[in-house]
């Protein structure tokens, strides 16, 4: 065995005894940091968001003359599949984040955001057969990047609500006025 080998090993079985490898005893695996409901509503929220501006950008980039089929549509629709599917990650992660009193307090916003998750485990099937089949065409991208902002938006609107919810302090709830002043009438000021 070469000098070099040799002292390799003495270094490799040096360096596992120093750590309590030799002795058997195994050591404390770290435990892993359970984020809050709000940082993980929040994070799903920026990934609706995120996939929403793709989806707005394929209705904007394919032209609506070109209805042959292609193999760059397949492949769009390859990775809008798999985009959902790392939503899909998000939304358990926000599912292990929530606390009794999260589902308690935000038990309209949990239905919500269910909704949008059914609505997107759907448009994945789509988006994945649509990739499975030649006959793909920008048309059939549009139509699937028009339902899926939808859906979308329903999600990122339902998970910043939520973010901001669970992020309140528990017994509070809090109101949030809508910022559109079209859309609600002005209230008068409380003194």
């Amino acid at each position: 065995m070469s000098p070099l080998v040799r002292a390799a090993l003495v270094r490799l079985v040096f360096g596992a005894c120093a750590t309590g490898a030799c002795t058997g005893a195994a050591s404390p695996a770290p435990s892993p940091i359970r984020p809050s409901a709000s940082a993980a509503a929040d994070t799903l929220g920026d990934h609706y968001a995120a996939l929403e501006r793709v989806a707005d950008s394929i209705v904007l980039a394919l032209s609506p003359r070109d209805d042959a089929p292609s193999e760059l549509s397949q492949v769009t629709a390859r990775n809008i599949a798999g985009r959902i599917q790392a939503l899909s990650e998000d939304y358990g992660a926000l599912s292990v984040a929530m606390r009794a009193a999260d589902y308690e307090r935000g038990v309209s916003l949990w239905m919500r955001l269910a909704l949008a998750q059914a609505g997107l485990e759907m448009l994945q099937e789509d988006a994945f057969r649509l990739g499975e089949d030649p006959a793909t065409g920008p048309a059939d991208m549009r139509d699937l990047a028009d339902r899926l902002s939808g859906v979308l938006e329903l999600g990122r609107v339902t998970g910043r609500e939520a973010s901001r919810m669970f992020g309140a302090p528990a017994g509070q709830r809090r109101d949030y006025p809508n910022t559109c002043t079209r859309c609600s009438p002005t209230l008068p000021s409380q003194s």
